[in-house]
């Protein structure tokens, strides 16, 4: 069976409408990938939303449009998910951005985030909110030294946030598992990577609850 017919029969069970390279890298080698994404491009099967990213797509007649099979709202969400991202305040875009090249701008709480999609032939931006400097008068929080991981687990309860690993994430469990580390963030340090991510803690909050947890777990061991 060719590449692109295994990757045509993997794409039609996945679930939802978007398709990253990723999802497919493991049918075939790179070149091959790459031959076989172009094949579902020209038969109007995918349509390419930006770099390694796709949508699943039909088209109307032989000679017709190619028509993507999920709705901007719908992909955007799709595309959100498989990102690892955290939607700011105000959600999924109402409205356009009111530059000439920007369609819609969907605002989210990661941080170091500029990426444009053609969607349907709108240009949709993700970008990172701007943070908004900590006023003086800001309650910093209390950085315990003992039960570090109840703390952080509670702290995640009343924020609602949980950790989902984005590409960046695995790709770094991948370069340290390659290297023949073995160094794992347990889900204490997990947790304080989302809360950081969904800009409820600084960065010099998590550098203490992280030394805090690291150094009361070599204790226990220690006791063990």
């Amino acid at each position: 069976m060719k590449l692109e017919d295994r990757m045509r029969q993997s794409i039609r069970r996945r679930s939802g409408t978007v398709i990253l390279r990723s999802d497919v890298a493991a049918l075939g080698g790179r070149t091959q990938v790459t031959h076989a994404l172009d094949v579902l491009l020209r038969s109007g099967e995918l349509l390419r939303l930006g770099a390694g990213i796709y949508a699943k797509a039909q088209r109307e007649s032989p000679e017709g449009r190619t028509r993507l099979q999920g709705s901007l709202e719908t992909i955007i969400r799709e595309v959100v998910q498989k990102w690892g991202l955290v939607l700011g305040e105000g959600g999924l875009p109402k409205g356009p951005a009111g530059a000439d090249d920007i369609a819609l701008v969907v605002e989210t709480e990661t941080p170091r985030i500029s990426r444009k999609l053609i969607v349907d032939g709108k240009c949709v931006e993700f970008r990172s909110r701007p943070r908004r400097p900590r006023s003086l008068n800001a309650k910093l929080l209390a950085i315990p030294s003992v039960d570090v991981a109840r703390f952080v687990q509670d702290l995640a309860h009343r924020y609602k946030v949980v950790y989902t690993p984005n590409p960046l994430d695995q790709w770094a469990e991948t370069v340290t598992r390659l290297a023949g580390d073995d160094v794992r963030a347990d889900s204490t340090e997990d947790l304080l990577i989302a809360l950081k991510r969904a800009g409820k803690i600084s960065t010099t909050e998590v550098a203490a609850l992280t030394i805090n947890h690291l150094r009361e777990r070599k204790q226990r061991v220690r006791s063990l």
